[in-house]
């Protein structure tokens, strides 16, 4: 077998080969499908949780959502952070720092009572005011979200690398599978660990595992061109799209993201703990029109845009179903498991879904814009019927409409995330979605707030929640299809016209 290593430049035409061409783009999707289960373990089992704890800690549904609204503001600054950093050193590197760090996070809050009792005063000295459990838990999830902030800028990236376009949205939708199976599988195994052994090992025990996955890492990934087991025909595949020329970065946006992510950053915190909504609305428009200045480009903004309104509804259903299941349905840690497994079971086989319904479509012979755009309407419609989960009497018609919701979501995110690696060159892959996602996460750190709040007000009323969450994907697509109507690649090497959009 010839070595990758040994083929010729990139866009140099190949001579057709009688060989069939390996699978080993199949076994990195793979790979980035077990990272994804993981990740999504470690940032699930604070949520399958929240029962036990709330009542051992005393904790309100508000000190829950400060906990995850601290997660949602470090992942909102590791999502810009790790972006830069993976298209710089790589996918590689990247992402094994990345699972280095969010696996130690994840075992430390077994923990985070004691480290609580040590960070306590520094929240204090920052004007932050909160029980030692608190900020315990909060400062353990600060990491975990600096860590796992990583997995989908890597992991786009190393789509971008490893398959031509016709099938990415597929392996996209292959790879954020793995986000619902670890859903699927943390109220199975943690309710289990939890009461055999307590809540401290549901967590340390999890966070072991990341460690395992790293090993294989390591071992198993290079790029197409290195790697020993690529042969000349699936290179020539993963190649056959033309060449992304010689300008890799997307000019403006790394400043974008820093200035966004200040202004917003310090907007959340000023609302939420210092109740200063003039000041956080002043910061939050600030950051939004420094950032468009410094990046007007439309194809950043759509994404971004997409994962502002949307990502908030996914965090909704991660941190809060559990919580709705209980206090809507009385269910408990254990009776939980089987309607959250069903629910994140049905969302997988939507995220494989979507992906394959694009990708058909443009085999079919359908325009890219076209393809991505039809089956984010499809499954955007598909989510609404959850406007009316939490006035449905049964436990089960609840669940249904929750699972295909989550179904529809998955299906939506595969084409959004691919949307990028669609419409920018494959270095500047890591940096967009780490731009954007920076948005979804300040969405989701918006909708922790306001949900905890809400539900303490209202005597945990889950209807106008579930409206907004059914809602929300109509207009992102509108304001998506406005900004990039034809969804044309963003031509780097062209600067912009002061003040203009392109």
């Amino acid at each position: 077998m010839a070595l990758a290593s040994a083929a010729p430049p990139r866009g140099t035409t190949l001579p057709a080969s009688s060989d069939k061409p390996t699978s080993i783009r199949w076994v990195v999707c793979a790979l980035l499908f077990f990272a994804a289960t993981i990740n999504y373990i470690d940032r699930n089992v604070l949520a399958v949780l929240k029962a036990p704890l709330t009542t051992e800690f005393g904790w309100t549904n508000t000190d829950f959502g400060y906990i995850n609204f601290f997660f949602q503001v470090a992942y909102m600054v590791g999502m810009l952070a790790s972006g830069w950093l993976i298209d710089t050193i790589g996918t590689r590197r990247g992402l094994a720092i990345a699972i280095c760090l969010w696996s130690v996070a994840a075992m430390l809050h077994a923990e985070a009572p004691i480290i609580g009792n040590a960070v306590q005063g520094a929240f204090g000295a920052l004007g932050l005011t909160m029980a030692a459990s608190v900020a315990g838990f909060a400062f353990c999830r600060v990491l975990l979200g600096l860590g796992e902030a990583a997995i989908f800028p890597g992991s786009v990236r190393s789509i971008a690398e490893w398959f031509p376009q016709r099938e990415r949205a597929f392996a996209t939708g292959l790879f954020n599978a793995g986000t619902n199976i670890g859903a699927l599988a943390t109220p199975i195994i943690v309710p289990i660990i939890t009461l055999r052994y307590g809540w401290y090992w549901a967590f340390f025990g999890t966070g072991t595992v990341g460690f395992l996955w790293l090993a294989v890492w390591l071992w198993q990934y290079r790029t197409p061109r290195t790697h020993p087991g690529v042969n000349p025909a699936e290179l020539a595949l993963i190649e056959s799209d033309p060449p992304d020329g010689a300008v890799f970065k997307v000019p403006g946006l790394a400043m974008a993201g820093i200035v966004a992510a200040v202004c917003f950053v310090s907007g959340l915190v000023a609302a939420t703990f210092f109740g200063s909504r003039v000041v956080a609305v002043a910061l939050f428009s600030t950051g939004l029109i420094t950032a468009i200045v410094l990046n007007p480009r439309r194809q950043v903004w759509a994404y971004a845009v997409g994962k502002f309104m949307t990502d908030p509804v996914w965090w909704l259903y991660l941190t809060w179903l559990p919580d709705f299941l209980v206090k809507a349905h009385h269910v408990d840690i254990r009776s939980a498991m089987l309607p959250l497994a069903t629910i994140y079971l049905v969302a997988d086989i939507g995220s494989v879904l979507g992906g394959y319904v694009s990708s058909k479509l443009i085999q079919r012979g359908f325009s890219v814009n076209v393809a991505r755009k039809l089956t984010m309407l499809c499954f955007a419609v598909s989510v609404t019927p959850i406007v009316f989960a939490a006035q449905v009497d049964s436990l089960w018609g609840a669940v249904a409409l929750v699972s295909i919701a989550a179904s529809g979501h998955q299906a939506w995110s595969a084409n959004l995330y691919t949307l990028v690696s669609d419409m920018f060159p494959r270095r500047a892959v890591g940096s967009v979605i780490g731009f954007g996602a920076m948005m979804g996460a300040c969405g989701g750190a918006m909708m922790q707030i306001a949900v905890g709040v809400w539900l303490d007000a209202s005597n945990n009323n889950y209807v106008p929640i579930f409206i907004a969450a059914g809602t929300l994907y109509l207009i992102a697509l509108v304001v998506i299809h406005l900004l990039v109507p034809r969804m044309t690649p963003a031509n780097l090497e062209v600067p912009l016209a002061p003040g203009g959009m392109a």
